[in-house]
């Protein structure tokens, strides 16, 4: 129980063994798992919550109110996959070599251009009043258990690292950390570089854009009779653009049938994320229930609610990446302008925000960087001279996203 009271979980360890030559024995192991059973106190709740683990492991949180219900599933996942949020989370601020060191450093500077951070703060004020309840109550239950802590997880010992508190902030940027590489901004980088390496001529043999006789999704059954996209006149126009390029430098399905189609007379809906086989595993089984819902699905560690995949007693939901063009890349002109940058914007010049970041890096130096700002996004990436950059655009960190919302409607 949490009572005003909370019921407890099992913990699955899992091995960093990477980052350290630390060794620990079964019972150092068994000793860092949290307890199963029993009863915590915690502040601010309306009511008991129960958390009961199946024969699986799995978590079913019982509350009295919707608050309670969002904070026993914080709880519950952080007794879980508390280094798994933290992973992200540092992943998504760009702090990652607080962790590893040196190795980090690379990817932080990425992560940083991102500018996760940064758009998050527009995220949360944006939100409407019930969204951010929700949030700040999984945040708690999070911090709960991270008050409740005797023993760390085996993870924070091998790195010699303590958990942060979790903020309302952390769940949006972990959200956005898990969908940033899901976008389409790689494949436009992959395309560029094939064009530098054989010619727009052979490219566009390869990529020819889309054709007449494919079919098309609406209406049913029809071929495509639209324009055929000239493959090599797109890439010849687009070349002098990307030629300063260097070499340094996934899809889902989803399918549902309507009840006249099945033998039980129900409809039936199903969802095919292809992730990759991480472990742990980038979702987490769970189920929530309180007067106002009673819903299982999975979740993402670090994130409120079921934001992909879930059912309560009447509908079920599944989402799919589509490969919808929601990440843009703009080749910008570049040139210094006293302490400053200006980048190029239909032929006049303008000035470029440039933000600073400073990168900690454990047993090692603090590492500075310069992100900067154009309108069309940050720069991720420069060429040699810094005449040429590449500025990002992204629908998630350009404006407030407010896709968690519809989530309690």
């Amino acid at each position: 129980m949490i009572g005003n009271n909370l019921a407890v979980v099992m913990l699955h360890t899992r091995s960093t063994a990477q980052m350290t030559s630390n060794s620990f024995s079964v019972e150092d192991l068994r000793a860092a798992v949290p307890a199963t059973s029993g009863t915590t106190a915690v502040k601010g709740l309306d009511g008991d919550i129960q958390i009961i683990r199946d024969q699986h492991g799995i978590p079913h949180v019982r509350a009295t109110s919707t608050h309670d219900a969002f904070y026993g599933q914080g709880f519950a996942t952080a007794q879980d996959r508390l280094w798994h949020m933290d992973y992200d989370r540092h992943k998504a601020y760009g702090r990652w070599s607080e962790f590893v060191g040196e190795s980090g450093v690379e990817h932080d500077k990425q992560m940083r251009r991102f500018q996760i951070k940064a758009s998050t703060e527009g995220d949360w004020e944006a939100l409407n009043a019930d969204t951010k309840v929700m949030f700040e109550a999984y945040a708690d239950g999070v911090n709960a258990y991270i008050d409740s802590i005797i023993i760390l997880p085996i993870e924070y010992q091998m790195t010699g690292t303590t958990p942060e508190p979790w903020t309302v902030r952390d769940s949006l940027a972990v959200f956005k950390i898990r969908h940033i590489l899901m976008g389409v901004f790689e494949g436009k980088l992959w395309r560029a570089q094939l064009v530098n390496e054989f010619g727009a001529e052979r490219a566009a043999e390869i990529l020819p854009g889309y054709q007449p006789g494919h079919l098309v999704i609406s209406p049913p059954g029809e071929n495509y009779d639209g324009p055929v996209l000239d493959g090599l006149e797109e890439l010849s126009n687009g070349l002098g653009a990307i030629d300063w390029l260097k070499d340094d430098d996934s899809g889902s399905n989803n399918w549902a049938l309507s009840g006249s189609k099945t033998a039980s007379g129900k409809p039936l809906i199903a969802g095919d994320p292809h992730r990759g086989l991480d472990t742990p595993n980038v979702y987490y089984q769970n189920q929530i229930a309180c007067p106002d819902f009673d819903v299982i699905g999975l979740s993402f560690p670090g994130c409120p609610a079921f934001p992909h995949f879930g059912h309560n007693a009447d509908v079920a939901w599944c989402i799919t990446h589509a490969g919808a063009d929601y990440q843009d890349l703009y080749v910008e002109n570049m040139r210094p302008s006293g302490d400053g940058l200006e980048y190029e914007f239909k032929g006049e010049w303008r000035d470029a925000e440039v933000r600073h970041e400073t990168i900690e890096v454990r047993s090692g130096e603090s590492v500075e960087i310069d992100v900067p700002m154009t309108h069309h996004g940050p720069v991720i990436s420069q060429s040699a001279d810094g005449t040429k950059a590449i500025a990002f655009r992204y629908t998630a960190t350009t404006g407030p996203n407010l896709g968690y919302e519809p989530l309690l409607d």
